[in-house]
């Protein structure tokens, strides 16, 4: 080991030689008439056992003038320094440096005061009924709005209401005779879900399902009720980002019923992975339990349904919304025929093929056929599953909200020709080619 000590049997190597721990071991024996010194044994170190007067006495002389030199040095640094300065010392209390202060002008004196019968009293101030103030207007938001927000509680098993609430959300009333729009999950995407409705006034009513739409998320409910305040609907279309919103429902459930947040519209036409809706997103808190609720303008208008968040510890004020229009369209649909009765269909479940993937597997963007339907007027031609649709009647499709929004252009029983391309195998090449289709309909 070097450089330190050992154990007490091993000689350590200082860099001076070898020398043990234990005090004057190995070391040579010295006769009455002196020490002797031998350089091999003790290269390095000088052998202090034995000193004789003289030597103590210089040693003594050269240590007193060597502090004494030390001390004239520090004192001469120290003024150059300016650490000692005899002119500013101050030998006064820190009140005479207070004083000094005070007749310099530097502070203020502190005042001769003390309780005052008739000092100042401070009152509050009435504050400004101003229309045009961010308080305001969310009041007025809230008042508008929130006897048209519904407390939805769902049960599973049809209408024995004495089993556990399978779910809880909100919903927006419709019209003044019991329509009311909510999300489909929200009454679990089934037409046979049992569900309780609660008005803003606590008053509870007993609903049916009339029809939910799976893709979109929407589904009415119909309470026997009359005189109930419908929302507004606002025309989403003309969102602009960076608009006031604000979020009405019911966070938690029931618990925390009729509540209001507000922030701004963040972004529109948000797309999210398996959706097939454009979301309005929102920086508004939204919690479970806002699912079917509103998000409504400064006017008090609806221009979404409440439906989803990003919910991760990295991110926060990520909500998002379905556009009223879309809203609109679903339930009218809903209210008439009980589904969306002109959604023409492929009759497939798909997946985006997207850019990573095209990339990664060098394949084109588009929508992968991932099962085709026994139904599906695709299982009638050449189309075969990991196929991917890139186009519908020359119209390029990169993801299937694309696709999907192509296909409303059309109806059932239209004819429309979709392009395909399949992936090369082990025995062949990739190709593209066209196949034509007759559209369903989808219930």
């Amino acid at each position: 080991m070097t450089g330190q000590f050992g154990n007490n049997n091993q000689p350590m190597n200082t860099g001076y030689g070898f020398y043990s721990p234990y005090p004057y071991r190995n070391q040579p024996s010295y006769p009455q008439n002196g020490p002797q010194f031998d350089p091999h044994m003790y290269y390095g170190m000088i052998p202090v056992q034995y000193k004789n007067i003289r030597y103590k006495l210089r040693v003594w002389l050269i240590s007193i003038i060597g502090a004494i030199a030390i001390i004239i040095l520090s004192l001469v640094l120290f003024g150059v320094a300016g650490g000692y300065d005899s002119d500013n010392i101050n030998t006064d209390s820190s009140e005479n440096k207070t004083d000094q202060l005070v007749n310099d002008g530097i502070i203020s004196a502190a005042p001769s005061a003390g309780p005052d019968i008739n000092g100042p009293q401070i009152s509050a101030v009435e504050t400004p009924d101003d229309d045009s103030a961010e308080t305001a207007v969310a009041n007025k938001v809230y008042d508008k709005t929130a006897p048209s927000i519904v407390c939805i509680t769902s049960y599973e098993g049809g209408k024995d209401y004495t089993l556990d609430a399978i779910a809880e959300g909100s919903g927006i009333i419709l019209t003044q005779n019991g329509y009311i729009a909510t999300n489909s999950h929200v009454v679990d995407d089934s037409t046979k879900t049992g569900v309780m409705v609660t008005l803003y006034d606590n008053t509870q009513y007993l609903g049916t399902i009339i029809g939910v739409d799976s893709r979109t998320d929407i589904a009415v409910i119909k309470i026997d009720a009359q005189n109930l305040q419908p929302a507004e609907f606002a025309d989403s279309d003309k969102i602009k980002i960076g608009q006031q919103a604000f979020a009405m429902g019911n966070p938690g459930g029931s618990e925390f019923a009729n509540s209001l947040t507000k922030g701004a519209v963040s972004a529109i036409n948000r797309i999210l992975s398996g959706a097939y809706v454009r979301y309005i997103q929102t920086d508004a808190a939204i919690n479970p339990g806002n699912s079917g609720g509103a998000l409504i303008n400064e006017y008090g208008q609806v221009i979404g349904m409440n439906t989803a968040k990003l919910a991760a510890v990295e991110f926060e004020g990520m909500g998002f919304a379905i556009p009223s229009n879309t809203v609109i369209s679903i339930v009218n649909k809903l209210i008439k025929y009980g589904y969306v009765n002109d959604r023409a269909a492929l009759g497939i479940e798909c997946k985006t093929c997207t850019l990573y993937m095209s990339k990664a597997n060098n394949v084109p963007q588009g929508v992968r056929i991932s099962k085709i339907n026994s139904d599906s007027p695709i299982s009638k031609t050449d189309a075969e599953v990991n196929d991917i649709i890139t186009a519908l009647n020359g119209v390029t499709v990169t993801s299937t909200i694309e696709l999907t929004e192509q296909l409303s252009k059309y109806k059932p029983d239209d004819t429309i020709t979709l392009t395909l391309y399949r992936p090369a195998e082990k025995n062949s090449k990739s190709y593209s080619f066209d196949i034509s289709v007759k559209l369903i309909s989808n219930k």
